[in-house]
């Protein structure tokens, strides 16, 4: 994934728009402040487009249980399926630093506006909390198939439970009849 944005130099006041910044000096922090917030741009397509197919994934899977009233998950996928969704929000956490501005930011007041002019332009904790609310979403469908797993699994038990108590009265009763 990519993003362009363009950077103007020698500008007579830091200017943002539309994928542009106009800056009054090409100082070395400015310049990486910009890619930084450029690159946590890219991630956040990146990891929104990650959640989408997880939402849709999802999606398709409520959708069979509203048609069928049946869940076709496995055990072992939806445990797959949990990882792959906690995987994806730990990366979120190790490599998004969106609600942190770098340490130059706190000690120079004209880096510190670039830094809050370029999280506005990107839209970044936006973009940022629907992501995470897209993953509550999935997070939520998770909970709700697991436990609807594991009271099939319970059925289960509890028909083999009843089906092994009427075998043994069964033979009870067959061994009091035909031993007498």
């Amino acid at each position: 994934m990519s993003e362009e944005f363009e950077v103007e130099t020698n500008a007579a006041e830091n200017k943002f728009g539309y994928n542009k910044i106009e800056i009054t000096k090409p100082d070395v922090e400015v310049l990486r402040l910009i890619m930084l917030n450029v690159s946590q741009s890219v991630a956040l397509d990146y990891f929104s487009e990650q959640t989408n197919a997880l939402q849709e994934e999802t999606n398709s899977n409520t959708l069979n249980l509203e048609r069928r009233g049946r869940l076709n998950i496995t055990g072992v996928h939806l445990k797959k399926y949990i990882g792959k969704t906690l995987k994806l929000k730990n990366r979120i956490a190790e490599n998004l630093y969106i609600f942190d501005s770098p340490p130059e930011t706190w000690e120079d007041e004209n880096l510190n506006r670039i830094d809050q002019g370029l999280k506005k332009t990107f839209d970044l904790q936006d973009r940022y909390r629907d992501i995470r609310e897209g993953l509550e979403i999935v997070r939520e469908n998770l909970e709700l198939f697991k436990d609807l797993l594991q009271y099939r699994n319970s059925t289960f038990l509890e028909w083999i439970i009843i089906i092994l108590v009427a075998l043994e009265v069964v033979n009870l009763l067959l061994d009091k009849f035909f031993k007498i």
